[in-house]
């Protein structure tokens, strides 16, 4: 990556689950939210090179694409995130048919067949056209209503560029009203967090990104001595053992009493594996706070 532009430290990071694997998510100072795309393409078991050219190539998404300096299992690594708005245009573009597992294959199928209906619905609204499918269009020369449409679109976007200077000063307003807002909710959160704790509700955003940090390190071991395996799968694999282990379906349910002892799991597993010990310090796990 190159170094022309240091990559900024987001406000929060914190690993979701996505397609059952685990996906690092982060907030930028405006507020808005990214997806790890290297994370994304090891749960899909896609090409992230190849996939990180496409997003650079298409004008759209290209837009939606940022490079932040996170904690990972390897320490603080640069890596590149899209935006939260422009996944769902990406996933549209990838080829279901070439992903390996099963199960991701279909839920991906099913949310690109719903993408693709919701955004017909869309394109017909702004046409004044039935919703449902092409079939309710009766006569053909209502679909000259398109081209109507597409012309009051660009000349709506043309007075939103032209007004555009006027409104930089309000959403810089809007925006530090936004994180003053930000701030106090993440103070409440804390606090209800702390509560939530004492009276034995699961793991803490601390936590679940310092157990993020040692399975993908775990994950990266069992790559690298089981050639069989692609990087993606071997991920997947730990966190597979991780949640039968304790009996969840996502590994953020996992019960703060557990916390501990899934440590000392994973470290064991890790210590079997390599014969070497997972010495990753707690106090490097993500900023989440």
């Amino acid at each position: 990556m190159t170094s022309e532009n240091p990559a900024p430290i987001p406000a929060e990071q914190l690993p979701i689950t996505l397609f059952d694997a685990v996906v690092l998510a982060v907030r930028a100072d405006d507020g808005a939210i990214f997806l790890s795309v290297r994370d994304v393409c090891a749960t899909l078991s896609i090409d992230f090179s190849s996939q990180l050219r496409r997003l650079r190539d298409n004008a759209i998404l290209q837009r939606g694409l940022r490079r932040f300096q996170v904690m990972t299992a390897g320490g603080s690594q640069q890596q590149y995130f899209l935006e939260l708005e422009k996944i769902p245009t990406w996933l549209m573009m990838i080829n279901a048919a070439r992903i390996p597992d099963e199960r991701v294959r279909e839920r991906l199928t099913w949310l690109q067949d719903h993408l693709v209906r919701a955004v017909y619905r869309e394109f017909a609204a702004l046409a004044g056209l039935p919703e449902h499918d092409s079939r309710q269009i009766e006569d053909l020369v209502d679909l000259e209503r398109i081209n109507t449409a597409l012309d009051a679109i660009a000349e709506a976007q043309e007075q939103i560029n032209a007004r555009q200077s006027q409104l930089e000063q309000s959403q810089d307003r809007a925006r530090q009203a936004w994180l003053d807002l930000r701030n106090e909710i993440r103070t409440i959160a804390t606090r209800l967090g702390a509560v939530e704790q004492r009276v034995g509700g699961v793991i803490s955003h601390e936590q679940r990104g310092y157990l993020y940090q040692l399975v993908q390190a775990w994950g990266a071991a069992k790559a690298a001595r089981e050639p069989r395996l692609t990087k993606s799968a071997a991920y997947a694999a730990c966190w597979a053992l991780l949640k039968a282990k304790y009996r969840i379906a996502r590994y953020e349910d996992l019960p703060a009493a557990k916390y501990a002892d899934c440590i000392a799991f994973v470290q064991q597993s890790y210590r079997a594996l390599t014969g070497a010990d997972l010495d990753l310090p707690e106090q490097a796990s993500l900023n989440l706070e």
